[in-house]
């Protein structure tokens, strides 16, 4: 998929001592409630944002949530006045899913900045956020499914012409429909590429007890990619294609997808030359049409 597929899940058990017993904050609690809002990638997209911490003996605990649907400990938190310091994380088989975090205090307010990070690849983000009186935990938004790519995306893509891996910047659409009841789905990318037409297919397969996919691209110049890709944190997807060798070179694609919500998603290319490092290629924005 030509920008393909999260990301990022960041729960927390959020825990500044090992106390046991759980006890009603007090009114003055400066932490205790549930931080609710929204989180703001670096293309201006957003998605809700929840740390909930309770307090527990003379320590907290809680959890921090984008969407996701697993949790993972929180590993530091620290407030030095109305400054808070928040760090969380979890391993998973994309490498460490981890949120840094660097927030305000203002009453029930907090705001902030942090990053935002799969395996090597580090976004940043903003934060707003507003307590409420209660700890809450969010109900899951976005659930690892081949349903979640069905209907029509418009796109816009922004990166450099690298046949055969890119064709450049370009707007379109894409098309997902499901096949029967299984786990696959099929679809059709249309491109604009400043007037110029063009049309790739790609099918998708997702096998939901090892939250894999498996994806095989045809592009209108007939190029043909095949990837194995993980989806194991709800928030992303990471593909590295099988190499292509085109005009005597290899090349070969990556892409981490960030799964915001279930209206859009946003994804990041990077391309190898014959085995080297990969470097940045482009992005791409899908916004749900239907």
């Amino acid at each position: 998929m030509r920008g393909t597929a999260l990301i990022l899940i960041i729960s927390a058990g959020v825990t500044l001592s090992a106390q046991r017993g759980a006890a009603p904050a007090g009114p003055t609690d400066p932490l205790a409630g549930a931080w609710r809002g929204t989180l703001r990638s670096s293309t201006d997209t957003q998605t809700a944002f929840v740390i909930s911490i309770v307090k527990k003996g003379d320590g907290y605990s809680g959890v921090v949530n984008t969407g996701g649907t697993t949790e993972a400990p929180i590993r530091k938190i620290a407030l030095t006045g109305n400054h808070l310091v928040v760090e969380a994380g979890a391993d998973s088989k994309l490498g460490d899913v981890a949120l840094t975090t660097e927030l305000i205090v203002d009453g029930s307010k907090a705001t902030g900045s942090g990053t935002l990070s799969v395996g090597p690849h580090r976004f940043p983000v903003t934060i707003e956020l507003a307590r409420r009186p209660r700890a809450e935990v969010i109900q899951p938004q976005v659930v690892q499914r081949a349903d979640y790519f069905v209907g029509r995306w418009s796109f816009e893509y922004l990166g450099g012409e690298f046949p055969p891996l890119s064709a450049g910047s370009r707007t379109g659409s894409a098309t997902f429909t499901k096949t029967g009841t299984s786990n696959f789905v099929t679809g059709v990318i249309e491109n604009d590429l400043g007037g110029k037409k063009a049309q790739d297919r790609i099918t998708l397969g997702f096998d939901p007890e090892t939250k894999m996919l498996a994806v095989v691209e045809r592009r209108a110049d007939q190029t043909e990619l095949i990837s194995v890709a993980s989806w194991q944190s709800p928030l992303a997807i990471s593909f590295t294609t099988s190499p292509v060798v085109s005009g005597g070179r290899t090349y070969q694609l990556r892409r981490v997808v960030q799964v915001l919500n279930e209206q859009s998603f946003d994804i990041v290319e990077e391309f190898s030359l014959d085995g080297g490092a990969f470097r940045r290629l482009g992005n791409a924005r899908y916004s749900r049409e239907n």
